[in-house]
């Protein structure tokens, strides 16, 4: 299984919390090395993504690992890697929020979240971030797409299961929402 990968700058990239082997590419030379250079090229944005998308870098960061868990066994099978990754991230970001307890314990830090600093390493606004986890699942996730990641209307659209009509619609109330809570803060 697949769990760390050290680049040739010394940083450690890791899927898994509990997984510390070393990768290293399968004595025939498969498969190891193009899944690797996919996890080091699109791991930041997907812990990005799913970090908006559940108001919370740790278990954002999770959640990306979990998606990059999911793609490794597939991933010589995949047509499109990117937009597999794309809708893993979504979809597990949707289940994280289904959850009854993950519910309550959002409400319980959201509080402390915004009165504490801006996050450096992700370059996130945590008073951003806890407006954005109070907006309801597909708002917070079409703003997240469209205005962070810079996904097209389409893309969005096939990620999550709707017409672009949707996203429109989604990304005018979120908006709307967003604006007014912001102003409210200030």
């Amino acid at each position: 299984m697949f769990a760390t990968v050290q680049d040739t700058g010394g940083i450690r990239w890791g899927v898994g919390r509990h997984m510390m082997a070393e990768m290293t590419p399968s004595p025939d030379g498969s498969e190891a090395e193009p899944f690797a250079d996919f996890y080091r090229q699109r791991w930041h944005d997907a812990a990005r993504w799913a970090t908006a998308l559940v108001g919370d870098r740790a278990r954002g960061e999770e959640l990306a690992q979990d998606a990059f868990i999911r793609i490794q066994s597939r991933f010589a099978l995949l047509d499109n890697p990117e937009g597999y990754l794309r809708r893993t991230v979504v979809n597990l970001a949707r289940e994280s929020h289904r959850s009854s307890a993950r519910r309550k314990w959002r409400e319980r830090t959201n509080a402390d979240r915004e009165e504490s600093s801006a996050d450096v390493a992700t370059g996130i606004d945590p008073e951003l971030l806890a407006a954005l986890a109070r907006l309801p699942h597909d708002q917070r996730a079409v703003l997240v797409l469209r205005y962070w990641a810079d996904w097209d209307e389409t893309s969005i659209a096939e990620s999550l299961g709707c017409q672009r009509s949707t996203v429109r619609s989604h990304a005018k109330r979120g908006l709307d929402q967003l604006r007014a809570e912001l102003e409210t803060d200030r």
